[in-house]
């Protein structure tokens, strides 16, 4: 549905806009515009499940470490804090993208009846947010990895610590 509000806005600039460079560049870069904004949605889509995953990762390993009778290294719980942090500054950003991802629809409604210097600034403007958010898309993606790694460290960290409490008895 967004995409189709897309086109349709997009049509609707074809027709009405001026046949001078100066409308062909604002319209080319308004293509521009909607192409990054559907990759930024489908990369949105992506990292939000992966979060999901994470998540509930994060909420099983926490339970391991509640369920250890005996934790000999606090230093897992302080890794474990960490991550925490870095999942909900996560959820923090890709509940901002979601909300720029809708004004960003919003805008493009009306993208028809603008002035030219008005579809010019909205281009500015949509051009910084967007690269804003694919910057941050890249930074989760990669602090992804790390979180999925730092679980599994402490994972192997718990089976090691039960591993040889075994041992001991």
């Amino acid at each position: 549905m967004r995409n189709f509000v897309m086109i349709l806005a997009l049509v609707a600039i074809g027709f009405t806009s001026c046949n001078d460079n100066a409308g062909k560049d604002l319209e080319k870069q308004q293509q521009e515009i909607v192409k990054e904004n559907d990759s930024i949605v489908s990369m949105h889509k992506q990292l939000s499940a992966k979060h999901q995953e994470l998540r509930t990762n994060h909420n099983n390993v926490s339970q391991q470490l509640r369920g250890m009778e005996e934790l000999e290294d606090s230093t897992q719980l302080e890794r474990l804090a960490e991550l925490e942090a870095q999942i909900r500054d996560h959820q923090a950003k890709l509940a901002a993208h979601e909300k720029m991802i809708r004004s960003h629809s919003e805008l493009n409604e009306g993208y028809g009846s603008l002035s030219s210097e008005a579809k010019k600034a909205q281009i500015s403007e949509m051009q910084k947010t967007h690269d804003r958010i694919m910057s941050e898309q890249e930074e989760m993606k990669s602090e992804h990895e790390d979180i999925e790694n730092g679980h599994q460290s402490i994972r192997e960290k718990v089976a090691q610590s039960e591993e040889d409490s075994e041992n001991e008895m």
